[in-house]
């Protein structure tokens, strides 16, 4: 009786296992992009700078979106290649979408709101670069709670999860080591002009983001504790995607904590805010991403 009894309970585990697998979508082709994210992925100031508009975007070099045409050739912008060219290149152009829902100054409250935008576009691949403003903040009461940051996400992978077709792949990258870059602006000057220190006294009268991490009145402490912020945020994607991952079997999760452990170098920060990625940085973000991402084995 007991070997009919585990016989029986192995033949329905088989089968649930079985039925999980044939429910499984299969995987769209990426040919829809949205981007939902920061300033990095509008790649504010990585290459060119207006002084009337100080967050400059510089969509053509973004990580995720750029481009490189006729006319970025022409005036000699940085080929980034990045995922909307790399999945040109692998994947064709018949079908091919590509929408930048990401915005400057955007936190985790504003996930809601552009992963609803994916959901409008029929995205069939997501990117997800959204957190280091949570880390960034005038002071360090305003960086949200674990749990306050973990609802702004979930809030949205839900949306996500309701919202995109079947087979989509959701791909959220963890936010870079906002402690590095601050030590990499330390050996920069701003336009060649001022050292990025002096640019960063501007945190003081909030003219300058990232108080938490750039203002000249923290303590290496501080400074620490907002690097222990951005660690746990990372910390909370992971389970998040693997959580999404484990229990939606229509759609794809991948997550990489590539951009946090990734070694900058100075050239790779902007020559104009000292904080932002630099055209190159962008390009080397592409790579990295798309390396450590769930189209990697597509190398065009």
């Amino acid at each position: 009786m007991k070997r009919f009894h585990r016989t029986l309970l192995a033949a329905l585990a088989a089968s649930l296992l079985t039925a999980q697998t044939a429910a499984a979508a299969p995987r769209l082709a990426p040919n829809r992009l949205s981007s939902i994210g920061d300033s990095i992925s509008e790649a504010i100031n990585a290459e060119w700078f207006n002084p009337i508009e100080i967050a400059t975007p510089n969509h053509w070099a973004s990580w995720v979106n750029g481009l490189h045409g006729f006319w970025e050739g022409l005036l000699g912008k940085t080929n980034v290649k990045s995922f909307n060219q790399r999945i040109s290149a692998n994947f064709g152009s018949s079908g091919r979408a590509n929408f930048m829902e990401s915005l400057s100054g955007s936190d985790s409250y504003d996930l809601v709101q552009q992963a609803s935008q994916a959901v409008s576009h029929g995205a069939s691949f997501v990117t997800m670069f959204m957190g280091h403003n949570d880390v960034c903040q005038s002071s360090f009461a305003d960086i949200p709670t674990d749990d306050e940051f973990a609802a702004n996400w979930r809030a949205s992978l839900d949306i996500l999860r309701n919202g995109l077709p079947a087979g989509a792949t959701v791909y959220v990258a963890g936010l870079v080591d906002i402690y590095q870059l601050y030590q990499l602006g330390q050996e920069k000057e701003a336009l060649g002009i001022a050292d990025c220190t002096t640019i960063w006294l501007a945190t003081l009268f909030e003219l300058y983001p990232c108080s938490t991490m750039l203002s000249p009145l923290n303590s290496e402490a501080d400074r620490q504790y907002t690097r222990s912020r951005n660690i746990a945020f990372n910390q909370i994607l992971q389970n998040l995607v693997a959580e999404y991952g484990q229990n939606d079997p229509n759609h794809y999760y991948h997550f990489t904590n590539a951009p946090f452990e990734y070694d900058f170098v100075p050239s790779q920060v902007s020559n104009f805010d000292c904080f932002h990625p630099s055209a190159t940085g962008q390009r080397d973000l592409s790579r990295l991403l798309w390396d450590a991402g769930p189209f990697s084995a597509y190398q065009r």
